[in-house]
């Protein structure tokens, strides 16, 4: 865990809604004692109780806000008071449900740790990504290894802090955004120094929303077929990921990159899984 990183994503949605409540206060109510004020409102204080429990809600508040929205709408239709207290609020509450979708979005600036590959891979090829993008914050390092390009990537999920479901909602993001492809042009046009060539490479995708055990650990992955155009859409590579939700927002993603060959078996037969460099990594990272 980025320590640094992780209490940044904890505290800047805490000190926002702090900060709005006690503009608040001091705007409508500075007679009365903040604590006594902050509880005259069941709204407030929940959000308050949530944003220092956030640790504890797997996904954080992608989970946490949706959730609480829906609980609230059904005290609002069974009560009449918790109507009349929306109707009273609605732009106070409005205003601190902003404050913490300000704070996760810009959570997802702050640091992440540095990766950290197997031993038996050597140094890495490569450790500047400067192409990334400055959000969510990342950090990348590419190794060849026993005929295989492996990309460790650590990057930053805004707004959660467990490590529960952190992983498998990454790769979800990936496969849905198109950034998985996007990451894998970016590593062959590092590694060959070519746009042309990157842009021949294309992903197909073959498993996803599957987990397997690795050594003890369970770990969501996906596999696709690595599609190049000179071999007319044909596969000329396999390409396995794996992703590891960290305490404190981070999450780290191993991806294997093999070549095919024409006449024989597919790179990962002998191997489904990538557990190899799968398990190095796990071993390397504790």
């Amino acid at each position: 865990m980025e320590l640094g990183g992780a209490l940044t994503t904890w505290l800047v949605p805490i000190l926002l809604l702090v900060g709005l409540i006690g503009v608040e206060w001091k705007r409508t109510h500075p007679e009365v004692h903040i604590v006594d004020f902050v509880r005259t409102d069941a709204f407030t204080l929940g959000l308050l109780i949530l944003a220092v429990g956030i640790w504890l809600v797997p996904l954080g508040w992608w989970i946490a806000l949706p959730a609480a929205g829906i609980g609230l709408a059904i005290r609002s239709i069974a009560s009449e008071d918790a109507r009349a207290m929306w109707k009273g609020r609605w732009r106070a509450r409005s205003l601190l449900v902003l404050a913490v979708v300000s704070g996760m979005m810009l959570s997802g600036f702050s640091s992440v740790s540095e990766p950290v590959g197997a031993a038996e891979w050597g140094e890495p090829l490569l450790t500047e990504n400067v192409d990334a993008p400055i959000w969510p914050a990342s950090t990348q390092h590419i190794y060849f290894d026993d005929s295989a390009i492996i990309v460790v990537n650590h990057v930053r999920m805004p707004g959660s802090l467990s490590p529960y479901g952190s992983g498998t909602m990454v790769l979800w993001y990936l496969e849905t955004s198109g950034t998985d492809e996007a990451r894998l042009k970016e590593a062959v046009r590092k590694l060959t120094g070519s746009d042309m060539q990157a842009d021949l490479f294309s992903l197909d995708t073959k498993s996803t929303g599957q987990s397997h055990d690795y050594d003890g650990t369970t770990l969501p992955y996906t596999y696709k077929h690595v599609m190049l155009d000179l071999l007319g859409e044909r596969a000329g590579a396999e390409m396995i990921t794996v992703a590891r939700g960290e305490w404190g927002g981070e999450v780290q993603l191993l991806t294997i990159i093999k070549l095919r060959n024409p006449v024989g078996n597919g790179p990962f037969n002998d191997d489904p899984w990538a557990a190899k460099q799968v398990d190095a990594w796990l071993a390397a990272n504790g």
